[in-house]
């Protein structure tokens, strides 16, 4: 009798584990989720392509290397589809080709598994313009969609290259106004806007996750959405390779205004008795693979052993009025920089400010307030 019951126990499971796999919905998604770069095109043509890309909600980006030529460059649509891999069931389809001196896009549509939704994405090869010697960070060109994104103008190009937490902020649902976000534009700037950064709440969401804070941060590079839960120090991606051609950088120049929350804590929220909350501002230059990028993230942006140079404020203390900086760049022990290499595209430089320098660690003050403009680099032409 009771090995009767066991088998119609187990009968029933299985039948009811079948009907749940013949019940379960069509998926509604239809997302580029990741490239496989080994594919035949990106191998056979690794000499152009500097191996960093970006995956958009509606594009994804692959980065030229500066010396590579558009005209030369042989693509189609079939080359790049098998590379891409889809969310469950969806499909892609061909659109349109564009070649202009940005660069080239191929264009394709996305279908749902259930064909009730579709996405337009733009797949984009384009050279990173690199700065120009005697270009300042004005911090005037932004766009709003939930949260401010800032753009810089190189050539006539928009140059996205500074990125910032507010992607992780979001999923605190604590947002609400991009004003409201750690990192804003503030239109009381030294000159004109600046940048508003601000050490912010994440809620009971960041409680439970042991994240209770977010710095304001902004720094030339990238963040990773996929990354901010898990591994939130991974999900900072510093860098790009956009130092000019035959330039040394010298000096990090700018103007700054910070005031301390009150009272710091750590990432169970805890006060951390005699610790003062402090700003950072600081820029480095660190070696890369030219054939394939890896950026440094926030475990090892001022530890990492491919540092070449850092320009670090040790002092910044909490000047209310706005305050001229000028900051040296140092070597790191053992390290020079190498002409040769630069030229070879082996370099990459990013500039970093945040109202917390603990805050990639949870710990900071909530309320502190960096307000940064008119940032510079200067360089040393060879």
């Amino acid at each position: 009798m009771k090995n009767k019951y066991l088998f119609f126990l187990l009968l029933t499971t299985v039948f009811s584990f079948s009907s749940c796999i013949q019940d379960e919905a069509p998926n509604a998604e239809c997302d580029i989720v990741s490239v496989d770069t080994t594919q035949t095109w990106f191998r056979e043509n690794r000499g152009i392509l500097t191996n960093e890309f970006k995956i958009n909600n509606n594009d994804v980006i692959f980065i030229l290397k500066n010396d590579a030529d558009f005209n030369s460059i042989e693509i189609t649509h079939e080359s790049i589809i098998e590379a891409f891999t889809l969310t469950k069931g969806a499909r892609i389809e061909k659109n349109n080709q564009e070649i202009s001196k940005n660069g080239i896009s191929l264009f394709f549509t996305t279908y749902s598994e259930d064909g009730k939704w579709s996405k337009k994405y733009e797949v984009k090869f384009i050279k990173i313009p690199l700065l120009d010697i005697n270009h300042v960070f004005h911090f005037e060109n932004f766009e709003t969609e939930t949260f401010d994104k800032w753009f810089e103008i190189n050539s006539g190009i928009r140059n996205y290259i500074w990125s910032s937490g507010n992607q992780g902020f979001k999923l605190t649902g604590q947002g609400g106004t991009s004003a409201n976000y750690p990192t804003a534009s503030y239109s009381n700037g030294f000159k004109g806007h600046c940048v508003k950064l601000t050490t912010c709440d994440t809620g009971d969401f960041g409680f439970k996750a042991k994240m209770p804070i977010a710095a304001g941060s902004i720094y030339i590079g990238d963040f990773s959405s996929a990354s901010a839960m898990l591994a939130p120090l991974k999900a900072t991606k510093f860098g790009k390779q956009i130092i000019p051609e035959n330039a040394k950088p010298l000096t990090l120049t700018g103007y700054y205004k910070y005031t301390p929350g009150e009272i710091v804590t750590d990432k169970y929220k805890n006060p951390i008795e005699g610790r003062r909350d402090a700003c950072s501002i600081y820029s480095v230059v660190f070696e890369i693979d030219p054939d394939k990028f890896v950026p440094l993230d926030g475990s090892n942006i001022t530890s990492s052993d491919r540092i070449v140079l850092i320009a670090e404020m040790k002092n910044p203390g909490e000047p209310t009025e706005w305050t001229e900086f000028s900051i040296p760049f140092e070597p790191r022990s053992g390290k020079e920089f190498d002409y040769k290499k630069l030229a070879n595209n082996e370099y990459a430089i990013t500039v970093v400010a945040s109202s917390s320098k603990d805050g990639a660690f949870f710990e900071g003050a909530i309320g502190s307030t960096l307000y940064v403009d008119e940032l510079k680099i200067e360089w040393e032409e060879k």
